[in-house]
């Protein structure tokens, strides 16, 4: 679960080279089920002003790091670990997020980046698609080529950005909230409780 926080204003990550809504971001560990590799590539062929901020670092992955900061520079920018203030600014002011990994459980990202109201491209392995339903665009997990597309879709079509950031929050609100785990969990032991009182 999660809560449906009060989005910041860009002030911290000013510092970063960053501003409000020129930016696409992507956070999480840069290991190689993440998937960022595809991500930089597919967004070195699209041509556009925004920046991509990778916020993530090595998790035991230190080749897997080495080999992603080929393609860091001006239109790349990796910002290792971001925590606190910094971290809500960076999920508030972003154009839209990417998650392209190949391998997921409930992933903590997904539903903070929804929980921002941001428009989130994910690839379309069943974990994520699980999560986000109707309300973030998708592409094929693993392909370059689809990546590259649809977020040049979402890069040069900002009416369809704006389209998938109004289901966002609702979505959190109706399926992740907190009192909506709450009550779920406390139904699955009221269900156990009562089939055992059956028995």
């Amino acid at each position: 679960g999660t809560v449906l926080p009060e989005p910041r204003a860009a002030h911290r990550i000013l510092k970063f080279g960053l501003e409000a809504h020129k930016y696409v971001l992507f956070v999480g560990r840069l290991v190689p089920e993440k998937g960022v590799h595809f991500l930089c590539e597919a967004f070195s062929r699209i041509d556009t002003g925004l920046t991509l901020a990778l916020v993530g670092g090595s998790s035991g992955s230190d080749d897997y790091v080495a080999q992603i900061r080929k393609f860091e520079g001006p239109r790349v920018k990796m910002l290792d670990y971001v925590y606190g203030e910094a971290l809500e600014e960076l999920w508030s002011n972003a154009y839209c997020v990417v998650q392209p990994s190949t391998l997921e459980g409930l992933s903590l990202s997904l539903l903070e980046a929804l929980s921002y109201g941001r428009c989130v491209l994910i690839s379309d392995i069943p974990e994520n698609l699980e999560v986000t339903e109707d309300c973030a665009f998708t592409f094929k997990s693993k392909d370059v080529d689809d990546l590259t597309t649809q977020l040049g879709r979402l890069v040069h079509e900002p009416a369809l950005v704006r389209e998938f950031e109004a289901k966002a929050r609702g979505h959190i609100a109706e399926h992740y909230s907190w009192d909506r785990v709450v009550d779920a969990t406390e139904a699955v032991y009221e269900e156990l409780l009562g089939s055992r009182k059956k028995r």
